[in-house]
């Protein structure tokens, strides 16, 4: 385990006039608590002289090339020595000799502390009024609603965190949205989140241009909570789509034309299509909400619900009995039809009976869909990666221990050496397992041209000891 306990993180980008007061004032918040840390700068392609400055005021600096406030956080969560992280800005608008709110929480279990903006100290003029009346307070209570977590300001660059709880979050996103990704995903994964008032204070070279722009990475952060939240984005939205679809096809039987009513087919018509849409969107709901299983964003137990239930073979009945009582209402409406009888009466059957031939086909094929979604991510978990060449010595370790440890030599009745593997771009590839001892191993593979590399699409071997097992594992289909 590292000596390091926190890595005070500043992100710098052209901060040339502020940084080496914030590495100050981190430096003297570690040795006034007696803190084993570091202060790490990342930065973030500065044209001025930020990185020296920071390296003049003992900061290691760790550089990053690729823009953007995502991509630094990132370089520095992985180049961060501490066990904690305490995240903060080069700018100086937040006073970093005064972590100690932080600090205590995370030493008292807490996984990831936001600092709240809004409950602490801020100047006029320090936000714009725009972001401080309107986009922030909107974003995090759209954040908040979606995911659960208790914050009331997502977008806060002040935070800290645990290294390793944060690092399993395998966060992607190369901007702003970093800032909302990172509490979303660790509200779904179940992390103890808390939250801390901080002051926010003038950024300290006037000079400075900000990074923030309003609109895109406002947008930004709504699309990144919407796509994590797909109840949000999908279920409700269908729920709203069926009701109303529902009441537009009944409100030409209630009260119809030829009874002075104000309703007809064309009602009906725009019934039909809420209600197409409105099943597009549960199914999309439902297909999302495996998949965010499978890759570990959810533990809801959806997929394990759709085997359980079999719910292709339900799927089926229930999609087969409305595409057919649609096809019988087609053809009903056709005898009508020809039977001379008024459009309306004609449209009245048509509409209807079109629409549970259209949903009935959708339900089907989005059975084996989901099905086909949840037994893939059947037996899915916590991998090694082909990549780390320390995680696969430490699982051959102990797949083939020696008796006074280390590693014997591989031999022909282990089975195949799937390090050896390389990948091609199609295919489905089948392994056996090997044997193993007690504790199951599961080896997270992606496949790729030419080699093997993480965070594709996933198959799991399993490794078991026991009596002597073939299990043929399936990497999937790409």
């Amino acid at each position: 385990m590292s000596d390091c306990a926190l890595t005070v993180l500043i992100l710098c980008r052209n901060e040339e006039g502020s940084i080496a007061h914030c590495v100050g004032e981190a430096r003297e918040f570690l040795e006034r608590n007696a803190i084993a840390g570091e202060v790490l700068v990342v930065d973030n392609g500065s044209s001025d002289g930020s990185a020296v400055r920071a390296a003049a005021a003992g900061a290691r600096v760790a550089a990053e090339a690729r823009p953007g406030y995502g991509n630094a956080i990132r370089a520095g969560i992985a180049a961060a020595r501490g066990q904690f992280i305490i995240l903060g800005d080069g700018d100086g608008e937040h006073d970093l000799n005064a972590l100690e709110p932080f600090w205590e929480k995370l030493q008292g279990g807490c996984d990831l502390v936001v600092g709240n903006r809004f409950a602490g100290e801020m100047p006029a003029g320090v936000m714009p009024l725009l972001n401080r009346y309107v986009g922030a307070p909107l974003l995090s209570g759209i954040g908040k609603r979606f995911s659960g977590a208790p914050v009331g300001d997502f977008h806060c660059g002040l935070r800290g965190f645990r290294a390793a709880g944060i690092r399993e979050l395998g966060l992607q996103s190369p901007g702003m949205e970093l800032a909302s990704e990172m509490v979303v995903k660790a509200a779904l994964k179940g992390l103890r989140i808390a939250e801390t008032p901080v002051a926010q204070r003038r950024a300290l070279d006037p000079g400075r241009s900000s990074h923030l722009r309003i609109w895109a990475d406002g947008w930004r952060h709504l699309r990144l909570m919407l796509m994590l939240s797909p109840r949000w984005l999908f279920f409700y939205p269908a729920g709203l789509l069926m009701a109303a679809g529902a009441l537009f096809m009944a409100l030409p039987v209630a009260w119809p034309v030829e009874a002075g009513g104000r309703f007809g087919a064309y009602t009906m018509l725009f019934g039909a299509a809420f209600i197409i849409c409105g099943a597009q969107l549960i199914g999309f709901a439902l297909l999302a909400g495996v998949f965010y299983e499978t890759v570990g964003l959810s533990a809801g137990g959806l997929a394990a619900g759709v085997r359980r239930y079999r719910v292709l073979e339900k799927g089926l009945a229930v999609g087969f009995t409305l595409a057919a009582a649609g096809t019988a209402g087609s053809v009903w409406s056709l005898f009508v039809w020809a039977g001379g009888v008024d459009l309306e009466t004609r449209l009245r059957i048509a509409i209807p009976a079109a629409t549970l031939l259209i949903v009935g086909v959708q339900v089907m094929f989005a059975g084996f869909l989901l099905s086909l979604l949840a037994t893939q991510g059947q037996g899915r978990g916590g991998g090694v990666n082909r990549g780390d060449g320390a995680a696969w010595g430490r699982a051959e370790a102990a797949a083939f221990p020696q008796p006074g440890g280390g590693v014997r030599p591989r031999r022909a009745a282990d089975g195949p050496d799937l390090r050896r593997h390389r990948g091609r771009r199609h295919g489905v590839f089948l392994f056996s397992a090997l044997p193993g001892q007690s504790d199951c191993l599961r080896f997270i593979a992606s496949e790729v041209s030419g080699g093997v590399r993480r965070g594709d699409a996933r198959g799991g071997l399993r490794i078991c000891r026991g009596r002597p097992q073939n299990v043929d594992i399936s990497l999937g289909i790409l």
